[in-house]
């Protein structure tokens, strides 16, 4: 079966009894066709806001730093930038080595190294990065050459509107998705009994796509601590 934004809204439309769409007419669909269509995405949208770090929006960015550019922007599609990942790329024309950077915080930045921005001859490979007020990121010290920069982040999705468009979902969870729609759909009708009914079952759905995707553990460290079986007393 295809996976589509077409198939999907078929599958939900077929729910309620309802004549289905084609690629030739999905943009020219009306009344509860168009819902179930708006459905479709928002049940989407209701699955990428329940969990910021499904792998499946999980992106990679680089850029290329600007010499004596202290601040810079993120992808507009980010929503949660893992600043534990960002790292200069190695490079041995520009005499770096690579390595992770450290996080500070804005204060600390404000308070120890803002300086830097009033200066032109401070610059060198960065070890630092901060998040700004505006959800950007700098860097201290600031570049002085246009080194490579990389840091991971999950982003946010976009919504379909082509017949043909695939959701970013991996398709074992389509029933999910068909869920949420349904759900939707009934809410639109004023069903409230029905969309309570969809609507459990949606967030179940989504329980389990967290516990299989999301709340992973690669490893556990010991934090026991390793004592002498000879007890000692204080008094001898």
């Amino acid at each position: 079966m295809a996976y589509t934004y077409l198939d999907i809204t078929n599958e939900v439309i077929a729910r309620f009894n309802e004549v289905p769409l084609t690629s030739s007419n999905f943009t020219a669909a009306r009344g509860f066709q168009i819902q179930c269509k708006n459905a479709v995405n928002d049940a989407i949208d209701f699955i990428n806001t329940s969990e910021f770090s499904w792998p499946f929006n999980h992106d990679t960015q680089t850029d290329t730093l600007t010499a004596g550019t202290t601040r810079y922007s993120i992808p507009t599609t980010a929503k949660h930038v893992d600043y534990d990942t960002f790292r200069l790329v190695k490079d041995d024309s520009l005499g770096v080595a690579g390595g992770n950077l450290s996080i500070i915080d804005y204060k600390d930045y404000l308070n120890n190294y803002i300086t830097q921005e009033d200066q032109t001859d401070v610059g060198s490979a960065p070890r630092n990065v901060f998040r700004t007020p505006d959800n950007n990121y700098g860097l201290y010290p600031y570049p002085n050459k246009a080194y490579s920069l990389k840091y991971e982040y999950y982003s946010y999705t976009t919504v379909m509107s082509a017949a043909s468009d695939v959701p970013v979902i991996p398709e074992q969870y389509r029933a999910v998705i068909v869920d949420g729609a349904t759900a939707y759909g009934y809410q639109y009708r004023g069903e409230s009994q029905q969309f309570q009914l969809n609507f459990q079952r949606f967030e179940a759905g989504i329980k389990n796509m967290r516990s299989l995707l999301a709340n992973r553990v690669d490893y556990i460290r010991s934090s026991m601590i390793t004592r002498s079986s000879k007890s000692t007393s204080a008094f001898g």
